[in-house]
């Protein structure tokens, strides 16, 4: 058995799952596993992720995510249901029947060894990585907006009805991964003793900014209210560019284990904060300046196309079409502000407002943050919540 990197009592809950599963097709390599390479990967705050190969002929690979009965970024004082591999199983296979090549291919879950084996994206590159380096592919842009778009639209409620909805919501019951996003983006980054909250000396004393404002702090028990209670549509959960894999023109949607029935906005919400990371990363560093400032310009109009991509196919909606949308952005405003601050001040941050050559990228990505929390009420359209959030004339 060749192995490289990792646990050995892992490795064999793997291995033993793959040989069992190796009657499916992609998994043909794995009934002998002495012929199987497993190679640790990097990331994953929940789950321990590996890549599966086979030796002799190593593009036949899958992707295994391994659940701990603990936040694997936290340890073991931090307890979390090991079951969550399932939403992510029946995510996938879901997301694929609405919006095919949205996500990547699941294969099974093994409930015994709370793991789930999917497709190897194999050259697909992190889209967070990709936005850092200044790689924008605006088709990329618009498939991401639609295969979400697509998603919400065909699970809304005012499409298939509250029956349907209520069945749907049993389906993708997500308590504990719930539990972790009410915790870590609404409640914990908005205490200022929270023991898992961590930043940067500099932000360190901005924080009077967050903790003396009240209205920050009400906006943040606002939106945490919509987030637990607005049945709406099944959504990803955690749409971040770091959650989401390209290639050329194409993208796959990674990481469902937080699927749920929820707010549409949340996940759109999410991923313009995280274009909003990476417009104050280019906008930011002083080398070659003036390409950094194209690259962030362009960022600005990908969070516009992003907008006009998804309303153009999110078509399913209740009651007045234009009342909808004003809630529907003044929704998306407050948990970008909410994503914004929790990836500052809380305990998962991204590459882009951490890198030495943007000094002052995550001060200026809490500002945007605060603004759009204290406005939120006031934005009813993609214009206006980049005004605010970007300081733009």
């Amino acid at each position: 058995m060749a192995t490289q990197d990792g646990s050995d009592d892992i490795r064999t809950l793997i291995l033993k799952s793959l040989e069992e599963n190796s009657h499916i097709r992609e998994l043909k390599f794995a009934s002998d596993s002495s012929n199987v390479v497993l190679e640790e990967m990097e990331g994953g705050n929940l789950n321990y992720v590996w890549r599966a190969f086979s030796s002799s002929q190593p593009h036949n690979s899958v992707f295994v995510k391994q659940a701990p009965p603990f936040i694997k970024c936290l340890g073991e004082d931090y307890p979390l249901d090991s079951k969550r591999g399932h939403i992510e199983h029946e995510a996938g296979r879901m997301f694929i029947s609405l919006a095919p090549n949205s996500v990547a291919r699941p294969y099974y879950y093994d409930s015994k060894r709370d793991l789930v084996c999917m497709e190897y994206l194999d050259d697909f590159h992190v889209y967070r990585n990709e936005l850092m380096s200044g790689l924008l592919d605006k088709d990329i842009t618009k498939k991401i907006a639609r295969d979400i778009a697509i998603i919400h639209r065909d699970t809304h409620v005012g499409k298939i009805g509250e029956s349907a909805l209520k069945q749907l919501d049993e389906k993708f019951e997500n308590t504990s991964l719930i539990s972790v996003t009410s915790q870590y983006i609404f409640t914990k980054p908005f205490i200022r003793d929270e023991p898992t909250n961590r930043y940067s000396d500099v932000i360190r004393g901005k924080l009077g900014w967050i903790y003396e404002d009240q209205e920050v702090l009400t906006a943040a028990e606002k939106m945490k209210e919509v987030f637990l209670n607005k049945k709406e549509s099944l959504i990803h959960g955690d749409l971040h560019t770091g959650s989401l894999m390209v290639k050329e023109s194409d993208s796959r949607m990674i990481d469902l284990e937080f699927t749920c029935v929820g707010p549409c906005a949340f996940d759109l919400g999410c991923l313009i904060a995280n274009y909003i990371f990476s417009y104050y990363q280019h906008m930011m560093t002083p080398e070659n300046n003036d390409e950094h400032r194209k690259v962030s310009y362009v960022l600005v109009d990908i969070c516009h196309q992003t907008v006009a991509e998804y309303l153009k196919t999110m078509t399913s909606h209740v009651g007045d079409e234009d009342t909808y949308v004003a809630n529907f952005m003044t929704e998306v405003a407050g948990f970008a502000g909410c994503e914004i601050i929790r990836r500052i001040l809380g305990t998962a941050h991204v590459a882009d407002l951490e890198l030495p050559s943007a000094p002052g990228a995550d001060v200026e990505a809490l500002g945007a943050g605060i603004r759009l929390m204290k406005a939120y009420h006031r934005i009813h359209n993609i214009g206006m919540l980049m005004v605010i959030a970007l300081m733009l004339s």
